[in-house]
């Protein structure tokens, strides 16, 4: 699964970093070929928020990142491309489906402070709630955004 999603990024996105725990040795070589940043995320047994706050670390040289979660392969390229595009400095970019906020999520570098202040299994909802006037949304009709292998339908 991580194989299949890592593949629909690289392909579209210059840079790809994947965020592991340090136990997670076996699963890091099965996207090598991808040529991958592996940022090993020390803290991750203290939630989600601290595996975020370690890939934006490890990105924080880049202008403008967006965060996906392995369990969701589904993403259409063409809705990565479309996104790739509304990418701007001070923006945060989102796609939705019927309505429903997706991923993958988008942040300028301006918000990469507070992502690295993530803690527990506190995800980036929050930056995304007090910065909503930066929020830029992409409706799209991909289901793909939504749709993780734990929900497939």
């Amino acid at each position: 699964m991580l194989l299949r999603t890592a593949e629909r990024y690289a392909a579209s996105f210059d840079t790809l970093f994947v965020v592991m725990k340090k136990d997670d040795g076996d699963v890091a070589r099965l996207v090598e070929p991808l040529q991958p940043t592996i940022v090993i995320a020390q803290d991750a047994d203290q939630g989600m928020g601290r595996s975020l706050a370690a890939g934006i670390k490890a990105a924080a040289s880049h202008p403008f990142v967006f965060i996906a979660l392995a369990d969701m392969p589904f993403t259409r390229p063409s809705t990565l491309e479309q996104l790739l595009e509304l990418a701007a400095p001070g923006c945060i970019v989102r796609p939705l489906y019927k309505g429903t906020p997706g991923h993958p999520v988008g942040f300028a570098q301006e918000f990469f402070g507070a992502l690295t202040q993530l803690e527990g299994d506190q995800g980036a909802r929050e930056v995304i709630r007090r910065h909503s006037r930066s929020l830029v949304q992409l409706w799209t009709d991909d289901p793909g955004v939504v749709r993780d292998v734990d929900r497939p339908s």
